[in-house]
């Protein structure tokens, strides 16, 4: 199974079973900002209906955590990771705190997460905690969630300002790696992006590179 394939697994939360459209971990690496390398995930489940009458809507379970307190220098490094958070414990256990978006963005009342044994590039997922939706009475505070599959690192992005006329973009990302001590060794380059095309943007010589996983 390479990582670019759909994810499969499933989101159970309270009396509903979600099946996983898609699901990530990313890595990020931005030159101008803290130069650590920061690790994200994201879990996006199928819509069901939830409510019923004139009161009806279509929702998508989406669980993440933009900045998961992980201190690594390898996305392999990333199998065996675990931590635990309780809002009203640890409210500042990390950078981001751990969230479901189902018709509003909330963090998560309990969350329990583990990545497994890797594959290739794709790791156990095991997530369990206690989410709020503020939907109604039914779905509303502390449901409990469980969410099992296998998730892929899909890419590591390094993000840096792009100052001379050379265009070894993949170089000059690598060097933003070697400076901020992310290893670079299970990267292959992938392509390059400006943040903004127009030349008299501010933004343009902003330069994202993407690197997929080798392993």
């Amino acid at each position: 199974m390479s990582h670019d394939e759909p994810a499969s697994g499933t989101i159970r939360l309270k009396d509903l079973s979600f099946a996983v459209e898609r699901a990530q971990i990313a890595g990020w690496l931005y030159d101008d900002a803290s130069g650590e390398a920061r690790w994200s995930i994201d879990v996006h489940g199928s819509a069901q209906r939830f409510g019923q009458g004139e009161v009806q809507q279509d929702l998508q379970p989406h669980f993440y955590d933009e900045i998961m307190p992980a201190r690594i220098d390898d996305w392999r490094r990333l199998e065996g990771f675990a931590y635990s958070f309780e809002l009203e414990r640890d409210d500042a256990v990390g950078d981001s705190l751990p969230s479901l978006y189902l018709c509003s963005h909330l963090s998560l009342s309990r969350s329990e997460l583990r990545l497994g044994a890797r594959r290739g590039a794709r790791f156990a997922l095991h997530w369990r905690g206690l989410a709020e939706a503020n939907w109604d009475e039914r779905y509303g505070e502390d449901m409990p969630f469980e969410i099992d599959l296998e998730i892929a690192f899909a890419h590591q992005e390094v993000r840096y300002w792009h100052r001379d006329d050379g265009d070894d973009y993949e170089g000059a990302a690598r060097a933003v790696m070697a400076r901020r001590g992310l290893s670079g060794e299970h990267l292959r380059y992938r392509e390059h992006k400006r943040f903004r095309d127009d030349p008299g943007d501010e933004h343009y010589r902003l330069m994202r590179v993407f690197f997929d996983p080798l392993d």
